[in-house]
């Protein structure tokens, strides 16, 4: 049976909402996600629900399609090769003045024995991760 692994974490981002979520399109985490390079089928469609594009992490591809676009979330099906395929959404949790909490929600199954190795990675270093995002925001915007 495939290794499903599902986990949220919460970060706040000294942003308002509008600009805190602009950050998990696929242009806005080119401002603040290293070696994050969307790539896209249709270069002339960028963002909206429908959009597809292609991400390469090591010898791994991931494909993306946003699925939701909302003033208070974004969420993305996703595909990694070989690997897992799932959801993640970014949710705001609390918006005040220009301070916003956002929920960061993976949900993933492993298609591989390769993928239940990468998901347990994930599982273990999830919080940590999600927490490194707020870091890395912090010091690009």
């Amino acid at each position: 049976m495939p290794t499903t692994l599902y986990r949220s974490a919460e970060i706040t981002v000294a942003l308002p909402r509008d600009q805190a979520i602009a950050l998990f399109t696929a242009e806005g985490e080119r401002r603040w996600a290293e070696d994050w390079n969307p790539r896209y089928p249709q270069p002339a469609r960028r963002d909206g629900p429908g959009v597809v594009f292609n991400t390469a992490h090591g010898s791994c591809e991931t494909t993306w399609i946003m699925v939701d676009h909302r003033p208070d979330g974004v969420r993305y099906a996703r595909v990694t090769h070989g690997m897992t395929a799932g959801t993640v959404a970014v949710d705001v949790v609390a918006s005040h003045n220009d301070t916003t909490r956002l929920r960061v929600t993976y949900d993933l199954t492993a298609l591989t024995t390769t993928g239940e190795a990468w998901l347990a990675v994930l599982d273990a270093e999830y919080d940590t991760e999600i927490a490194s995002w707020a870091t890395d925001i912090a010091a690009a915007c």
